[in-house]
């Protein structure tokens, strides 16, 4: 590997690990922070699976579904509206999605968790999606980011 590649390799890896992990740990911190969040009743005002289809630079494309809950809540008289399930990862595959909104069907109570400093800041599960998973893969690509680096200088 020449010393321009590996140079590229290594930095390339090493923002995208930094990225993923910056958003892990920011995901977690927010979904600890809501664990003291007071709750409320709310109810769920509709459920749906959206499908994303994206497409990369060679014509390969993903599908990804995203479980979308809609929910209505009252803080001290005020009316809000959400649609944050977690803090972190809102796609997965349509199995997952599937599981997600089956846990909260249109019309049901439900316990909103809301910021007390801004009601409008809510989510109804105080864990973050993905969170441990971004960390760690973060973690990981930035260690071989500098590893490679490293090499590139050595070599």
């Amino acid at each position: 590997m020449s010393f321009n590649i590996a140079w590229i390799f290594g930095l390339v890896f090493l923002l995208l690990g930094l990225v993923f992990l910056i958003v892990g740990l920011v995901a977690t911190k927010r979904a600890q922070t809501a664990q003291l969040w007071p709750s409320i009743p709310g109810t769920v005002d509709r459920t749906d699976v959206v499908q994303h289809e994206d497409s990369d630079s060679d014509g390969f494309t993903s599908v990804t579904y995203e479980p979308v809950v809609e929910y209505s809540y009252s803080v001290m008289g005020q009316p809000f509206t959400g649609k944050r399930i977690a803090f972190g990862t809102n796609r997965y595959d349509y199995k997952k999605a599937q599981e997600i909104v089956t846990r909260y069907p249109a019309g049901s109570r439900v316990n909103v968790y809301y910021n007390p400093d801004k009601p409008k800041d809510a989510v109804l599960e105080t864990v973050a999606a993905g969170g441990k998973l971004l960390t760690i893969l973060g973690a990981v690509m930035s260690v071989i980011g500098v590893v490679a680096l490293i090499a590139a200088l050595i070599f």
